[in-house]
């Protein structure tokens, strides 16, 4: 009674609940999966804009400011200098400080050969927060110009360099004006970290010690009053300025960038002599496009899920079409126009999508949740957002209206036929789709292989939209998903003439099952193709993104191997040799190096002079990168030199004949080339040489050793890393640190949750997809296998038949997937990765398929299909043949 006061919408819906219920179920998971992946996609961009700032280099986000300044304007242009970088800033905190450098002094009695030694005074603000004294005290602030000594502060180098200490006195002569000076330290100090960026161009700070034309010790660190007071004679300034980008939202990126460009006129508007050097703005510009290109290709899963959700909702609605197809001819017979009947559909499809709308937003932080308990998602610190906002919402509404919209478009077809024409049709075999039959399906093919072409020819800096503003290129996304439907769906032309085939091969065989199942799948292809493209696509997103991640994951080990150089790079210290570096723990192999950058024919490029004995067994170099084994050219390095040096350089020195170190000159001999040198950035100019080949070459020259390269047994680096820091080598590139920085960063690693989370969801849809066809199979043969039940047909029988029948999609959907999958990685995976996360420089990215996993997949997805076809045939069997066969008695 209550039912039938119900709205004739409601009760038609009532009346089919597995298929409204699948209907309501791929939705919700359509609505909730697309709004979780939108979700992660912002958070993971976020928290990888937010990471970068806090990571970013000095030499990135640094502004300098150099002049000219004597006592009398130093405190005018110090003021105008700081408040030119505060403007320029805004409420963004930056923190100034200033280096004052003096002219030249010369150590008295230290003339040698003509050559005197010299050093220098120095000012530096905050010093004192960056060294430790290993003696003494920090000079006072202000010594008068008529006090006779200068109390001074040297670096621990230096000290050892000019062999004084604590409470020692010496004289020094102005270069330019003889003057003399009586200095005695005060203390000596430590930095803590001489790697520090804001030394850079310090390295008479850094090592105590600089040789050029002269040798030079120092400096001698004053104080500013006593600086200003007695050495501020026209004298070189240098700010640095150092903003504090921890709490720079990622929308204010590009507008920041705008203001920080505007600092060298506000600088200058204050002091004209001023020169202004800024990095900030181009590295917010090149950050924000980063954060746009990793945006487009996260959204890969969710093109790919918006591609399979469509089909399997339009499977769904299908399947409700055809098994309502007589109900609908009758309303029609009845006077149910198009109107009415559209009215119907349009009505029921809104009762079931409608519903997920507001569901689906307050699902996607859950699901987002679950995904976060994964180790490797939860070490990138992205937090997923906890409550959904109006965008989420937003979304969720587009996606249920959307799928609203595909749930009643094929009943309002099926409703143009009349019911005898109805009748008709139910005798005749299947037709090829309509998408078949007028090609649509090669032509999508055509559009994804244009859409895969321009995506492997895509580059990052032309992700903008008219008027130069940036914007979502949805080509990076759409690409993928293209490729596989149009692939999947060229691979379902293959079951008519698979079926037909199998049932000439079984037509005079004596198997039951194999032939019937071939008969059924011949006259009916359709009912079998559309699972099949379902479970084709669902298994080919999953390879494809198991392919993916390892590739990512693969490309971020090469980039930090080949940043590093060795398994360990250590900044050599005084009195290192190769004992200090061979008892570490695990270290198998140590070689000296010496690295400088020089000019090769014009050009600057770094040299790395390497110990060929031992660089064969330290040195990671990708085999792709070099026809030759580390061990080749390491070979080739210390051959006979003869005239000139024997050097390894990156393709652009191929002709490179010289190179100039200091006041070196020295010619080279190309023995082999790399397309990218180990222990160097991606792209940079390089040669590598054998040390003990160039201190041959050039014998007026010193060539210390800056650092020292190290081979840990099976690459594991962790316990000599903690050991060489512990006995005082700060900095230590370690390839295994790198990998998992690299690994963790938000941005990139992003993409694996993504992958996985559409992964899952794009299995779900299949497995729900096969469900419901073997559900709708099932109640539509309860006749047919009623009457095989009769005859005599074993359960066995029965599963054989059904086992047959459904490993035409099952079959086509393993074998044409992964083969589907592949031949897509290879085309889109490396410029995807290369473009969005990786890298853009001269080491290319490498596709990797991880085999092993991918059998999982196949293993798991066949269990799964499996239970439910064997769950199908258990059903049928049980039914009994009489009741199924009186069942139509009563019409």
């Amino acid at each position: 009674m209550v039912r039938a006061r119900l709205p004739l919408v409601v009760r038609r819906a009532l009346a089919e609940p597995l298929l409204l219920a699948a209907a309501f179920g791929s939705i919700l998971l359509a609505t909730t999966t697309i709004s979780a992946l939108l979700l992660h996609a912002g958070s993971a961009t976020q928290a990888g804009v937010r990471r970068a700032l806090e990571t970013a280099p000095l030499t990135a986000t640094a502004t300098v400011v150099t002049s000219s300044v004597t006592a009398g304007d130093y405190a005018g242009v110090d003021r105008a200098v700081r408040t030119g970088i505060a403007h320029a800033h805004g409420d963004v905190p930056v923190r100034v400080i200033v280096r004052v450098e003096s002219d030249s002094y010369a150590l008295e009695g230290q003339d040698r050969g003509g050559r005197p030694v010299l050093t220098r005074f120095a000012m530096y603000e905050g010093l004192d927060g960056r060294a430790d004294l290993v003696s003494g005290r920090w000079p006072p602030e202000r010594t008068g110009a008529g006090t006779a000594t200068v109390e001074v502060a040297l670096s621990e180098p230096a000290s050892g360099a000019m062999g004084v200490s604590t409470g020692d006195e010496f004289t020094v002569v102005g270069r330019l004006d003889g003057r003399k000076a009586r200095v005695r330290v005060t203390g000596v100090f430590r930095l803590r970290d001489p790697g520090d960026p804001r030394w850079a161009g310090e390295e008479l700070l850094r090592s105590g010690t600089k040789t050029g034309d002269f040798t030079s010790y120092g400096p001698l660190v004053v104080p500013s009053g006593t600086f200003l007071d007695r050495f501020a004679t026209g004298v070189s300034a240098r700010w640095l300025a150092e903003p504090d980008l921890r709490r720079l939202p990622p929308d204010r990126l590009r507008p920041f960038s705008a203001s920080v460009g505007g600092v060298s006129r506000a600088v200058r508007a204050g002091c004209p002599r001023c020169t202004v050097t800024e990095t900030l703005s181009a590295t917010l510009l090149r950050l924000d496009r980063d954060a746009l290109v990793a945006r487009s290709t996260m959204l890969v899963p969710v093109f790919q899920l918006l591609v399979l959700g469509a089909y399997a909702l339009a499977l769904t609605a299908r399947l409700l079409a055809e098994h309502r197809r007589m109900e609908t001819a009758l309303l029609r017979s009845r006077g149910g126009g198009s109107p009415r009947l559209a009215a119907l559909s349009a009505g029921e499809a809104l009762l079931i999508a409608l519903p997920c709308a507001p569901v689906a937003p307050f699902l996607a932080p859950a699901l987002l949740g679950l995904l976060g308990a994964f180790p490797w998602i939860e070490a990138t610190g992205v937090e997923p957002p906890r409550t959904p906002d109006g965008a989420t919402f937003a979304v969720a509404a587009a996606v249920a209206l959307a799928c609203a919209a595909m749930l009643a478009f094929p009943p309002l077809l099926a409703a143009r036929r009349t019911y005898v024409e109805e009748q008709a049709e139910r005798g005749r075999g299947d037709r090829p789709g309509l998408a078949q039959r007028a090609g649509a399906d090669l032509a999508l093919l055509v559009v994804a292989a244009l859409a895969v072409w321009r995506l492997v020819h895509y580059d990052a800096s032309e992700a903008t939209r008219f008027g130069g503003e940036l914007g979502l290129d949805p080509l990076i996304g759409a690409g993928p998903a293209l490729a596989l439907l149009g692939g999947g769906m060229a691979a379902v032309r293959l079951v008519p003439a698979v079926a037909g085939f199998a049932e000439r091969a079984t037509r005079r065989r004596s198997g039951f099952g194999p032939a019937l199942a071939a008969r059924q799948v011949s006259r009916r292809p359709a009912r079998y193709a559309g699972p099949a493209l379902l479970l084709t696509m669902a298994v080919a997103i999953g390879v494809l993104s198991l392919t993916t991640a390892a590739t990512w994951r693969g490309a971020q080990e090469d980039r930090a191997r080949h940043l590093a150089g060795a398994d360990l790079r250590v900044a050599a210290l005084p009195g290192d040799d190769a004992r200090t570096f061979e008892t570490l723990p695990g270290v198998v192999a140590a070689a000296p190096a010496y690295r400088a950058t020089v000019v090769a024919d014009s050009a600057d490029a770094t040299l790395i002079a390497l110990d060929a004995a031992r660089a064969g067994r330290v040195l990671l170099l990708r085999p792709d990168l070099s026809e030759l084994s580390p061990a080749e050219l390491a070979g080739r390095l210390a051959g006979p030199s003869g005239q000139a040096l024997p050097v390894v350089v990156t393709a652009g020195l191929a002709d490179a004949v010289r190179i100039t170190a200091g006041t070196a000159t020295i010619p080279i001999r190309v023995v082999g080339v790399v397309a990218a040198m180990p222990g160097t950035p991606e792209g940079t100019p390089a040669l590598l040489a054998d040390l003990a080949a160039l201190r041959e070459q050039a014998k007026g020259a010193q060539w210390p050793v800056t650092e020292w390269w190290l081979a840990a047994d099976g690459h594991d680096t962790t316990r000599a890393a903690a050991v060489a820091s512990g006995r005082g080598h700060r900095d230590v590139v370690d390839a295994a640190a790198l990998t998992r920085s690299f690994r963790d960063d938000p941005t990139a690693a992003g993409l694996q949750g993504a992958l996985l989370l559409g992964f899952a969801a794009a299995l779900a849809f299949a497995v729900l997809g096969f469900l419901v066809n073997a559900a709708v199979l099932a109640r539509e043969r309860r006749g047919e296998f009623a009457v095989l039940g009769a005859l005599g047909v074993r359960f066995r029988q029965t599963l054989g038949l059904l086992a047959a029948e459904q490993s035409f999609a099952i079959g086509l959907a393993l074998a044409g997937g992964a083969a589907l999958a592949v031949a897509v990685s290879a085309a889109v995976v490396p410029p995807m990765v290369s473009t969005g996360f990786a890298t853009s420089g001269a080491l290319p990215v490498l596709l990797h398929v991880p085999w092993p996993q991918v059998a999982v997949l196949m293993v798991a997805v066949l269990a799964v299909l499996s239970v439910i076809v064997a769950g199908l045939a258990r059903s049928l069997h049980r039914r009994e043949p009489a009741a199924a066969l009186r069942s139509g008695e009563g019409q």
